[in-house]
């Protein structure tokens, strides 16, 4: 019986399913750790996020296991990444560390989310289509594609101000229009008693 549980904890951020774990990571907790991930993959998680920079033991089948739910979660098109930068889980990786979308801290993750969304769209067209697009054209289709999208949204705010330039206009014609006939309102009120004694023609058959 081991000393020290492998305290686990679950959250959901942002669209990710985070498996944050700490303590001693020993062979007998390997099972239930595969249960949880793969419970993740069946339930439609795109994204599986392993935090182990609190972990201070890592066993023997740790590694092996993740490696064997990093081929599954890649076939199904999911993603698996890791957040930890302590010696211990680094060297119980370092063989396979090139494998593994592995990060220092979290705040990093979010940097690369975008970039890596467009490799993973990538590799959906590749698996449809045979194109294959390499991670340099995808960050160069992102910064096109920002520029484009900057365009556009600089397009929409001049005709935004157009529009707001002849929304005055039109109230400021509405409220000369509306001033020009009270002053013909008043000017006819002082006319009428005038055209009431014939002093001048009655015009108001005319209009």
């Amino acid at each position: 019986m081991r000393s020290e549980a492998l305290d686990i904890t679950i959250e959901s951020r942002s669209g990710a399913i985070w498996l944050i774990l700490s303590g001693q990571f020993h062979n007998e907790q390997v099972p239930n750790i595969k249960q949880e991930v793969l419970g993740f993959i069946q339930d439609g998680n795109l994204e599986i996020i392993i935090d182990m920079q609190r972990v201070t033991l890592v066993d023997t089948q740790v590694v092996p296991v993740f490696l064997e739910l990093l081929n599954i979660i890649r076939g199904k098109n999911r993603e698996l990444k890791f957040v930890f930068n302590n010696e211990i889980v680094s060297r119980a990786f370092a063989l396979y560390r090139h494998l593994f979308s592995i990060f220092p801290d979290a705040t990093l993750l979010g940097r690369r989310g975008l970039v890596n969304a467009v490799v993973r769209r990538s590799k959906v067209l590749f698996r449809r289509t045979g194109i294959r697009i390499s991670r340099p054209v995808a960050v160069v289709l992102l910064v096109a594609l920002c520029g484009l999208f900057s365009s556009l949204a600089y397009i929409i705010h001049l005709q935004n101000l157009r529009i707001d330039e002849q929304h005055k206009e039109l109230y400021e014609l509405r409220q000369w229009k509306v001033t020009s006939q009270k002053k013909l309102e008043e000017l006819q009120s002082r006319l009428r008693p005038i055209e009431q004694l014939g002093l001048l023609p009655d015009t108001s058959s005319s209009r």
